[in-house]
């Protein structure tokens, strides 16, 4: 029997779940759900496990969806649904080419805070 009060057994903090580093990338992309709600955003940070998109599409958690980059595409589930963003998951974690454009991304990234270090 657990005798010890409720406030120390349980957490008001939420917990993270993510498997990858988020990287800033900041990519256009086209968003479409299994009930057909289309939608256009902007996926502000991502990592082989998921991403943060703002967008103006409002989906409940676990949607199915579409994100579509400018040369390929990934299946997603919403893990996380606020106004004005969304939380997802994606399908094929790891995926070649979002692993390219993470690379792509923190090595712009790492270029810019280099030039600009004694700005």
């Amino acid at each position: 029997m657990n005798t010890r009060p409720a406030t120390e057994t349980q957490s008001t903090i939420p917990m993270e779940h993510r498997w990858g580093v988020r990287v800033s990338i900041d990519a256009p992309v086209r968003l479409t759900s299994d009930g057909d709600a289309e939608a256009y955003g902007l996926v502000r940070n991502a990592s082989i496990s998921g991403a943060l998109i703002e967008t103006p599409l409002a989906l409940p958690v676990l949607s199915n969806l579409t994100v579509q980059f400018r040369n390929f595409e990934l299946a997603a589930c919403v893990t996380r649904s606020e106004p004005g963003r969304l939380g997802v998951e994606w399908r094929d974690m790891g995926c070649q080419r979002l692993v390219e454009l993470l690379h792509e991304s923190q090595r712009d990234a790492e270029l810019f805070d280099r030039d600009h270090a004694f700005d």
